[in-house]
């Protein structure tokens, strides 16, 4: 199993969930983190580049987030 940054967020979505009070919401975020691991991992087979589509995709994740809360808060 490579190692990867949607890999270090899903392990990390399951920590926060099991040690906070938000489990439902930290478990349905390690699972959209796996499941898109899959998918880039079935497309993209080297890692070198996985980890800079994976990484570029966290933080694209990262901006809209606090774009949509900036507009709704």
């Amino acid at each position: 199993m490579k190692l990867t940054p949607l890999n270090i967020v899903t392990s990390g979505c399951l920590v926060m969930g099991v040690f906070s009070g938000m489990t439902g919401l930290y478990i349905l975020g390690a699972i959209i983190a796996f499941i898109s691991d899959l998918i880039f991992r079935k497309f993209i087979p080297l890692t070198r580049n996985l980890w800079v589509v994976e990484g570029a995709f966290l933080i694209f994740s990262l901006v809209l987030m606090i774009i949509f809360k900036m507009a709704i808060g």
